[in-house]
């Protein structure tokens, strides 16, 4: 079956179909797809057509209407794929880019809408989406409008990128083998075949690359092959070398071998672009790599690059992690990785705000080398580089936890001893790493048991055991049930960034009272709230005017916005003074598809900047949704709410 042979109403049609269990009236059907009756029956006519052969059609039965019918599971599974395609905006957007690359001539406006079935305010949408998703980003292809057409300028190379991407954010890494593609432009024999001779000359010359890398060249070889067995060979030579030996020899070996098995022929013009992407790709032997050895393997100014971040951690969080050989190591690839002529990162395919929420501290670690990216590679760092980044960090602050002071423990169960033994060992097979349990207590001695070098209760008597202010109590069940590992978990992570901040810092609840309170304001968008609550800074000679720039420069490559009700902005620009600015909004704003009702600033001294930490825990980290304070618009309203966590 041939995916695009079926027009967009069509597909919407058998798309309907599939979900109904009954006959349809052919007037429902004409109702949903908003066309005729005889518009519907011509297209069930030409569907089954199509579907000749494949034991799949549309029934139908006078007087009751339409009922789509199979006798092939697969092949009803594969229509289900491709019938649902183009219902979506990302794949009327891909599949706009995907013509554009392959057409040789303008594309008419008439014809998308035809064949997507979509008005023109729609395609007017996906066109700007098409913008803002291929071809702003790199390569940076130009894009031309004349009339009612569009196009692609005519760089070859720079429609096999996008092409190259267009196949490789459907590839399934999760499929069995490798399903990849959407589109029928890539014949599955071919690229198996590929697939096959890139991995034997990848093994046999002993280059590992990640697997995002491998897929790119598996598509970049295919996407070749049907590019100039077609007439469309690249005719500009790169603009930018760089090779490896090793690399080239096993690709000069790879198109070789395919010339012969493919009945084609690979201009050396044609082998550049894949020389460099593998040369780029080839990963260090990370068992080669440590303290002593990297300054044979990477170039002095990378070397220099990660010293100097990781002295501005120290300096700036109080962070030292100079002694984390592997964290060293891993930062000097990735710094070396960006520093390449091609580099690629694998999207996360967790929603970027929810992976963000989970590293909330790390991507605050990460930002901070912001000043530095500039200098050495000429741009910041983008959302998804600043994610790879946060991964780096968040590995070097696990293992700082793994290897800090446990947290002093004891249990005391009112049950008999076997129990208390079984809790014990129940508790250590998950917690071993950050838990040191020195005692087994029955309850009653709490009264007279000395708490002041304990640091951590677990008890299964509900009541109060100690008043010792730096010792917390944490009740659970003899079982250790799935909850009472989460509540044992959230203390862990909660302890742990407590350690990252001065315990002299102001408490929330101090740098609430003492804000600077804007309350119900009416504002349309987000910057006029910014530049409100930046001015009470700047106004106070607390911050300079670099304080609102930073601020804007960071919410462009970062927004702060990722979840509901609260945003929380700050700069490390220098103040005078820590001390926060907040405006409630009498009717929440759209911010990063969020609507804010709370916009906390804060601007911190220098020896207060962990103070960031501080905010980050209680407004995002603690017990509560965010989502919770969205009806909040006094100042009492919101300390009251958040006193409720202190």
């Amino acid at each position: 079956m041939t995916p695009l042979t079926l027009s967009l109403r069509q597909r919407k049609l058998v798309h309907y179909l599939q979900l109904q269990s009954a006959y349809t009236t052919g007037q429902e059907l004409a109702s949903q797809l908003q066309v005729s009756a005889r518009t519907i029956r011509n297209d069930i006519a030409e569907i089954n057509q199509i579907l000749n052969g494949t034991g799949i059609r549309i029934a139908s039965k006078r007087s009751e209407g339409y009922l789509l019918v199979s006798s092939n599971q697969d092949q009803l599974k594969e229509l289900s794929r491709t019938s649902s395609s183009f219902l979506s905006r990302d794949e009327r957007v891909r599949h706009i880019a995907f013509r554009l690359c392959l057409s040789d001539e303008p594309v008419n406006l008439y014809d998308l809408e035809d064949e997507m079935f979509i008005s023109r305010t729609t395609l007017e949408h996906d066109l700007h989406a098409l913008r803002a998703d291929y071809i702003l980003p790199a390569p940076h292809v130009k894009f031309h409008r004349h009339k009612n057409t569009v196009s692609f300028e005519p760089d070859e190379r720079k429609r096999r990128a996008i092409l190259n991407r267009l196949f490789t954010e459907n590839w399934n890494y999760n499929a069995k083998g490798n399903a990849y593609y959407q589109y029928q432009y890539l014949d599955e024999r071919v690229v198996n075949l590929i697939m096959q001779e890139v991995n034997y000359y990848m093994t046999r010359y002993n280059i590992m690359m990640e697997d995002i890398n491998m897929v790119i060249l598996d598509l970049a070889i295919a996407i070749m092959y049907y590019r100039v067995t077609s007439g469309r060979e690249l005719t500009e030579p790169l603009e930018v070398q760089y090779q490896d030996s090793t690399a080239v020899h096993a690709v000069e070996d790879l198109l070789d071998s395919l010339e012969d098995k493919l009945s084609c022929h690979f201009p050396s013009i044609e082998r550049e672009d894949i020389y460099l992407h593998v040369s780029c790709s080839r990963m260090l032997d990370a068992g080669k790599l440590n303290f002593a050895t990297v300054e044979a393997f990477f170039e002095k100014d990378i070397i220099d690059l990660a010293d100097t971040y990781i002295r501005r951690i120290a300096d700036t969080y109080r962070l030292d992690f100079s002694d984390n050989e592997d964290f060293y190591i891993t930062l000097l690839q990735y710094l070396r990785y960006l520093s390449l002529p091609v580099h690629y990162f694998n999207l996360v395919q967790t929603q970027s705000d929810i992976a963000r929420s989970r590293l909330l501290i790390e991507f605050e670690i990460a930002f901070s080398i912001q000043s530095l990216a500039l200098d050495f590679y000429g741009n910041y760092l983008d959302d998804t580089e600043l994610l790879y980044l946060a991964f780096c960090i968040s590995g070097a602050l696990a293992y700082k936890n793994r290897t800090s002071p446990r947290l002093k423990t004891v249990i005391m169960c009112q049950l008999n001893l076997s129990s208390s033994w079984d809790l014990k060992h129940r508790i250590l097979s998950k917690f071993k790493d950050y838990i040191d349990l020195s005692a087994l207590l029955p309850v009653y001695v709490k009264d007279n048991y000395d708490f002041t070098k304990v640091d951590l209760i677990i008890t299964t008597a509900n009541k109060e055991i100690t008043r010792e202010p730096n010792c917390k109590t944490l009740l659970i069940t003899p079982f250790l049930t799935q909850a009472d590992q989460e509540k044992l978990e959230n203390h862990i992570v909660k302890t742990q960034i407590n350690r990252l901040y001065n315990t002299s810092l102001p408490s929330i609840q101090e740098l609430f009272q003492e804000a600077f309170w804007h309350e119900k304001v009416v504002a349309d968008d987000r910057f006029s709230v910014i530049e409100m609550l930046a001015k009470d800074f700047i106004s106070r000679g607390y911050v300079s005017g670099n304080y609102l720039a930073d601020i804007l420069r960071r919410e462009s490559i970062l927004t702060f916005a990722f979840q509901p009700s609260i945003v929380l902005m700050y700069s490390l620009e220098p103040s005078t003074k820590t001390c926060l600015s907040i405006a409630t909004l009498d009717h929440r704003i759209k911010w990063n598809s969020y609507k804010i009702r709370t916009v906390i600033m804060a601007a911190i001294r220098p020896e207060d900047i962990t103070i960031v930490f501080r905010l980050i825990n209680e407004l995002y980290y603690e017990g509560f949704s965010p989502d919770e304070t969205r009806f909040l618009k006094t100042r009492e309203e919101l300390i009251d709410f958040f006193q409720r966590f202190a």
